[in-house]
């Protein structure tokens, strides 16, 4: 089996057709892997995505596609590393591949063997969406010692719903049928009355046009936001709604113009009082429900139940057969005749979590480099000269690591790495004063040094100087805000100071940053709990 890379847009362009005759081939093929949603979405993400493209032999079909995103994440020692996440993650419903089903096997151990030989530290498969025997054969591709294979726990919003737990709808073949056969008879009472006020005068249902979409979009938009952003800034991230939005902005756009996205829309007058966004996937006939947004101060009819019960109507009446409600098992979706079932997200890591011998994939190099130049700007000479190595060791031609780690040797503020070195072989051996010294003696000459701030705090923390650990945490994050160790130990030394809801906000940090935190998901359950058990991140 071949495997070709695709790395640009001109690439995904020229394939279009191949993938949409596997697409229609693959019954195990859904929405989040037609061309048009990876296409979107990898548009968006901008240079940092592959497509693994399998066939039998260099010059025949394409048989199989496999998107990938490539992520740069930074480690303790002002190294980096790559991640891998499948196509469409934290964003799509489901992920996966598709491959032709005469080929399946052949063609997953390609796609398997292929990653191996890419530079990583962990695979992300979330929301992975594959028949059982497919996602085996493709696992028992990384066996251990050399990869550890685990399943990932999905962020407690405290609400007791299980995200693992997809709901959907088996739709009848007729409306009658549905309401019968699917509801319970209060169910159906209050469908037939809802459905009643929404149908009298002052009300009707409309959808988009091309000259309405845009404007139609940034009204669901807007009552999405009014519902949710403050209760999600608070939670996780204050960044995380408005970058939510722009996803669904995005890719709400793209499936409006590719005849994949039906969105009805309930109006009070010349007021819009509802909107649902449903994705419409004609392979599989099913109408996945996406994003919904209303009018708070609306009752009667109420508008977010209106409609889902008009999607469900539109799907009938156009022959499909799945009303797809997605992740969480909210008690609402049962009253529709929801059936479950399980969506999980697991994670491949190499053994220390690292990429192997610390080589960097190439195609995150830019990535890194700017970084440097960032790390060359705040003051942190010492990181961006580690990271230009590394930029080296991948490509021992890279001009403009060249000229950066020549600019940073000649500059007088330059520090070399054997001051923090030293530093972190003190306080690793328990000599803890001269660590201290040492970390102190660093942030003196390089203020803006990351690296020993954040250790500096670990260790006033590991001696129980909470007050001490927590000022010099918070300065550390301020010159890595991006790091999700940091908000964790923060939240670890306010935890101890008594400060439990300021600590809920730093874990909510770090799990936004980091959303498969263990530490972090345990310690922001126990406040929730109020039972703490606190065990502190310190891998230095």
């Amino acid at each position: 089996m071949h495997v070709d890379v695709i790395r640009s847009r001109d690439g995904l362009l020229r394939v279009r057709s191949s993938w949409e005759a596997v697409y229609q081939a693959d019954p195990e093929a859904q929405l989040y892997m037609s061309w048009t949603w990876i296409a979107g979405w990898f548009e968006k993400l901008g240079c940092q995505w592959i497509v693994l493209a399998a066939k039998t032999t260099p010059s025949s079909d394409y048989t199989g596609f496999f998107p990938l995103q490539l992520r740069t994440e930074p480690n303790r020692d002002s190294t980096f590393r790559n991640e891998l996440r499948t196509g469409g993650g934290y964003f799509a419903g489901y992920t996966g591949f598709i491959c032709d089903p005469r080929f399946e096997q052949d063609v997953i151990r390609a796609f398997a063997d292929h990653t191996k030989r890419l530079n990583w530290s962990r695979l992300h498969l979330e929301n992975i969406f594959a028949s059982p025997e497919r996602l085996t054969l493709f696992l028992n591709e990384f066996p251990q010692p050399g990869f550890i294979t685990e399943k990932i726990q999905r962020p407690d919003d405290g609400d007791g719903i299980d995200h693992d737990i997809y709901v959907y709808v088996n739709l009848p073949g007729s409306w009658d049928a549905f309401l019968y056969e699917r509801l319970d008879a209060k169910a159906r009472r209050n469908a037939r009355a809802a459905l009643r006020q929404a149908e009298d005068d002052d009300y009707r249902i409309t959808t988009p046009k091309p000259e309405t979409i845009d404007e139609d979009i940034e009204a669901l938009l807007k009552f999405w936001e009014l519902q949710w952003a403050a209760k999600l800034a608070a939670r996780y991230n204050p960044r995380l709604p408005h970058g939510m939005m722009a996803n669904f902005r995005n890719m709400l756009r793209c499936c409006f113009a590719d005849n994949a996205l039906y969105l009805p829309i309930l109006w009070q007058g010349d007021k819009r009082i509802g909107i649902q966004a449903s994705l419409i996937d004609w392979k599989s006939k099913s109408l996945i429900s996406l994003l919904n947004g209303r009018d708070l101060n609306v009752r009667r009819p109420p508008p977010g139940f209106v409609l889902h019960l008009q999607c469900v109507r539109w799907g009938i009446e156009n022959g499909f057969k799945v009303y797809d409600l997605q992740t969480g098992d909210f008690p609402y979706k049962y009253d529709f005749g929801g059936i479950e079932r399980r969506v999980e997200c697991l994670r491949i890591n190499t053994p220390d979590a690292r990429n192997p011998q610390g080589k960097l994939e190439p195609l995150s190099l830019p990535v890194v480099l700017d970084r440097a130049l960032r790390m060359e700007k705040d003051g942190n000479l010492a990181g961006a000269a580690i990271a230009c190595r590394q930029i080296l060791e991948a490509d021992q031609r890279h001009a403009d690591a060249s000229r950066l780690l020549k600019r940073l040797k000649g500059s007088p503020n330059h520090k070399t790495p054997i001051d923090l070195t030293t530093a972190k072989i003190l306080h690793q051996r328990g000599r803890i004063a001269e660590a201290e010294k040492a970390y102190r003696a660093i942030l003196e000459s390089e203020p803006k040094h990351a690296e020993a701030a954040y250790l500096l705090g670990v260790l006033l923390l590991q001696q129980h100087r909470f007050e001490a650990a927590e000022r010099q945490i918070a300065r550390a994050i301020d010159l890595q805000p991006a790091a999700p160790m940091l908000h964790y130990n923060r939240g670890v030394a306010l935890q101890h100071l008594g400060r439990a809801k300021d600590a809920l906000a730093s874990f909510n940090s770090a799990i936004a940053l980091k959303p498969d935190y263990d530490l972090a998901l345990a310690q922001r359950n126990s406040i929730l709990k109020s039972t703490p058990h606190i065990n502190l991140d310190l891998n230095l």
